[in-house]
């Protein structure tokens, strides 16, 4: 007989109910110390350190990059914990306080794309603070609509839009298009994925921005074939028939951790796409996520740290992709 609730001994329940809120109350420096310092620990144990620098050194020289190994890990693993916090530090704050901690590169082409009511799609990736992301998309009242599977411990924000986005409850509107209808499970029936892409088409032709992640590893019609971290993958590129269909730009979205609770946030120019590009369009798309995790490795935790295939399903040497789900942890997976 189980004396005590399974969710009191995981240390999710711990971290994301304590921990996370005592962070806090330390103000946006400390707290940031502090997460440095936990995933640095978590880190040390014994074993670790050598299977964080084989992976390093097989994504080298997958990128050509040049990365020092040795400095490159110890600033893999202090994002650790940081990237475990995902949202969750800029909970409780006005919306001009979280706003504040973001540096942008590129809101005027989201701007301009929204202005012209066509709806446009957010490229996003699982990439650095992608979900810091979100919520920026979200304190910013952008009209948007997210195509993906529904991430787990977030922001109380975050998690209101998710539940309240397309609802007569929707405090900024439209009541459309609800956000629970466009969310993907890895399990839904082969009607159920077509039943999202037909909703999604509906929320762009509606004027409304769609956020769909761009290297998530999936087999169906909707996958198509790439290379990223320099091996073969098949991912989701469902975003690129939408944007052929409805005409919609598409904008890659990139958001990494900077020092003091900060974010660094760049939304690229937009592409568009004519019928018969959706290949090349993939390819484009990898290819600037494989240049960004050159250009900052220490955010690339989904990637490296993940157990097999990078946690975008790479296909290697024939085997079935597997990845974790949106709500999956990075302070255990180092371990595996």
């Amino acid at each position: 007989m189980r004396l005590i609730p399974g969710h009191l001994t995981s240390w999710k329940h711990w971290y994301y109910r304590a921990l996370i809120p005592a962070l806090r109350r330390l103000g946006p420096d400390r707290a940031d110390a502090v997460l440095d310092a936990i995933g640095r620990a978590v880190a040390r144990r014994p074993g670790r350190s050598g299977r964080i620098t084989a992976r390093l050194a097989d994504a080298r020289e997958g990128l050509r990059a040049d990365w020092d190994l040795d400095e490159t890990r110890d600033a893999l693993v202090g994002n650790l914990a940081r990237f475990s916090a995902r949202d969750c530090l800029l909970s409780g704050l006005s919306d001009d306080a979280a706003l504040g901690r973001f540096e942008v590169t590129g809101a005027e082409h989201l701007d301009a794309a929204i202005a012209t009511g066509k709806g446009v799609i957010l490229l996003g990736a699982h990439f650095g603070a992608y979900l810091a992301a979100m919520h920026w998309l979200v304190r910013r009242r952008a009209p948007l609509r997210m195509m993906l599977q529904r991430p787990r411990h977030v922001s109380d924000e975050l998690s209101r839009w998710f539940d309240r986005a397309g609802t007569p409850d929707d405090p900024i509107g439209p009541v459309r298009h609800p956000q629970s209808s466009l969310f993907l499970r890895r399990s839904m029936p082969p009607g159920e994925g077509v039943l999202r892409v037909l909703r999604a088409r509906s929320a762009l032709l509606g004027g409304l921005a769609v956020l769909i992640h761009g290297d998530v590893a999936w087999d169906s019609r909707c996958a198509r074939p790439g290379s990223l971290l320099g091996r073969p993958v098949r991912v989701q590129a469902a975003w690129a028939d939408l944007a052929v269909v409805t005409g919609a730009p598409v904008m890659p979205i990139f958001c990494a951790h900077r020092a003091g609770g900060r974010f660094a946030l760049t939304i690229d120019p937009p592409w568009s796409l004519a019928p018969g590009d959706q290949r090349g369009a993939v390819t484009r798309y990898l290819d600037r996520l494989d240049s960004v995790i050159a250009a900052e490795p220490a955010e690339a935790v989904s990637y490296l740290l993940w157990p097999d295939d990078r946690a975008t399903g790479t296909n290697v040497e024939g085997r079935r992709p597997r990845r974790r789900p949106e709500g999956a942890s990075s302070l255990r997976s180092i371990g595996a």
